[in-house]
């Protein structure tokens, strides 16, 4: 697979989208990829039926690198999110920036883009290929990020939730005294932290 990570075959990162293969699915959808890895494809899983390459799937991508216009960067976060290798840094709020010798041009972070402050700039076969050569293990890496995080929210959820319904239960079984009740539970809680 040429990794891109651009999803265009709709499949999230090169590597899922060459699992699906193995598995049966079209192999035909790698447009970004060309010719070039559809005849790799084909001499790899020989199949039975010869399929051409399936531009319902967008164009190919040329060898360019996306770069923040960072006068018009509003800091949303959203260029960052939608990048497949974390080639985008930058914090909330703060103007955001392209690390250029990561980027693999796929362009998923210009759609989310609400001030359309992304552009895409001309790069070497030497760059694009240095890039590609790494995004597998970026792709890879930015997953298990994100994994890390949905583990940790949904744990910190639980605990929300569960901190929640004691608070619930002791105002319903409070005393007459009610002020008193809630200075009690807020010291516990205080105390907790």
């Amino acid at each position: 697979m040429p990794q891109y990570q651009c999803g265009r075959c709709d499949t999230p990162g090169c590597r899922d989208y060459a699992l699906e293969i193995a598995s049966g699915k079209p192999y035909n959808r790698c447009v970004p990829g060309g010719e070039e890895t559809l005849i790799k494809i084909i001499d790899l899983i020989q199949p039975k039926k010869i399929l051409s390459l399936d531009h319902d799937y967008g164009p190919p991508i040329p060898n360019q690198v996306a770069h923040i216009i960072e006068e018009e960067c509003i800091g949303c976060k959203k260029c960052i999110d939608a990048c497949p290798v974390n080639a985008i840094h930058g914090a909330p709020n703060l103007m955001h920036s392209v690390i250029e010798d990561i980027c693999t041009g796929c362009e998923l972070c210009i759609p989310p883009c609400p001030v359309d402050c992304i552009e895409l700039l001309e790069t070497s076969d030497t760059q694009i290929q240095n890039a590609k050569n790494m995004s597998a293990d970026l792709y890879v890496i930015k997953e298990q990020i994100d994994n890390k995080s949905r583990i940790k929210i949904k744990h910190k959820n639980k605990e929300n939730i569960g901190l929640a319904e004691e608070i619930n239960q002791r105002l319903e079984n409070r005393s007459i005294d009610k002020e008193a009740n809630l200075k009690l539970i807020q010291e516990r809680l205080l105390n907790k932290s």
